[in-house]
């Protein structure tokens, strides 16, 4: 067994920082002998220190599930005897050649990742490293058949659209350097916020609501661009999962109704113009790491550009998926643990 310390440090490291990490997304992994040693399914990065979480997989068993067009899915069990799942990008891990990967949930790529003039963009930015651009395509599996489709290039870096970043390096440190010089690459500018206004809030509160306990979240309801963009729809996977297909306007024109008649879910945050957010009494700690995620993707974007939100068929297939129940299952049960 090889030591895992400098992944598990890195990734502990990695799920400290939400501009990178939230909740359970997010996984690592390294390769040693033809063994994957790859993060389980919904874990979560910031525990890496803590918890049993890397799996050994067979590199060999998943590229063979792969060419049968099958998902990987088998469980494993850990020191402790819990029973966990590999990564659900387990696939991705296993094509790239790099011996350390990293796939994180970075809000400075996502936002730009979702923008409609992709990759295009990026050319200067990314300039000098060996990069692609891997238009949206479903997670697991069929993302890492894409990915395989690509290494031709021989690329350290994959800016996955309407979902996040990946980098691959022979060492931790080296993957850590990269990531962090990506970052750094594609900072934009932040449009600055107002403080929320409480009062006002506390006066429309329905039933099955609360005021936003996180209150950076608040800022998604105080400029008008950020309610109209975060109204379209669902911009990644875990924002769909974790929080819900949209975001909902609770104003004069518009109410819960008509978000449930649009989507034919209740939603999970509404959004009152001017005044702040309020979240759903059972939205956990997972939905709200994420929810901050949306509003730090969200004030990183040019109002001049359009967004691409993902279609009705792909968030269906998201919130259908057993993988994603089996994650949610998984932050409920996390959630349970750490009250």
């Amino acid at each position: 067994m090889p030591d895992l310390t400098p992944l598990r440090k890195l990734s502990a490291k990695l799920g400290t920082n939400l501009d990178l990490v939230q909740a359970g997304g997010g996984n690592t992994s390294i390769k040693d002998n033809g063994t994957l040693w790859v993060k389980a399914s919904g874990k979560w990065l910031v525990r890496a220190m803590q918890e049993e979480m890397f799996l050994p997989v067979r590199q060999a068993d998943i590229l063979r599930c792969m060419d049968q067009d099958v998902e990987y899915i088998e469980e494993y069990t850990t020191g402790s005897g819990e029973s966990l799942r590999p990564s659900v990008e387990t696939s991705m891990h296993a094509v790239l050649p790099q011996r350390v990967v990293v796939h994180v949930h970075s809000v400075r790529t996502i936002a730009w990742a979702i923008r409609s003039d992709m990759p295009a963009p990026l050319s200067d930015r990314l300039a000098g490293l060996r990069w692609e651009w891997i238009p949206y395509i479903h997670p697991g599996l069929v993302l890492g058949k894409e990915i395989r489709k690509r290494l031709a290039s021989e690329p350290d870096v994959l800016i996955l659209g309407n979902h996040g970043l990946v980098v691959g390096a022979e060492d931790c440190d080296s993957a850590e350097a990269l990531l962090e010089d990506v970052e750094r690459r594609l900072e934009c500018p932040v449009r600055p916020s107002r403080a929320a206004d409480i009062d006002e809030l506390a006066r429309v509160v329905p039933a099955g609501f609360r005021i936003a306990p996180d209150e950076e979240a608040h800022a998604l309801a105080l400029d008008s661009f950020s309610v109209k963009v975060a109204a379209l729809g669902t911009f990644y996977p875990d924002q769909c999962v974790y929080v819900g297909p949209a975001l909902a306007i609770l104003d004069s024109a518009t109410t819960i109704s008509d978000f449930v008649n649009r989507f034919q879910v209740l939603p999970r945050v509404l959004l009152t113009p001017g005044k702040g957010v309020l979240v759903a009494n059972d939205l956990n700690r997972a939905g709200r790491e994420v929810l901050i995620s949306v509003k730090r993707v969200i004030e990183r974007l040019d109002p001049a550009i359009a967004v691409r939100t993902l279609e009705a068929a792909e968030v269906s297939k998201l919130i259908n998926w057993d993988a994603e129940k089996y994650r949610i299952a998984l932050a409920s049960r996390y959630e349970t643990e750490s009250q």
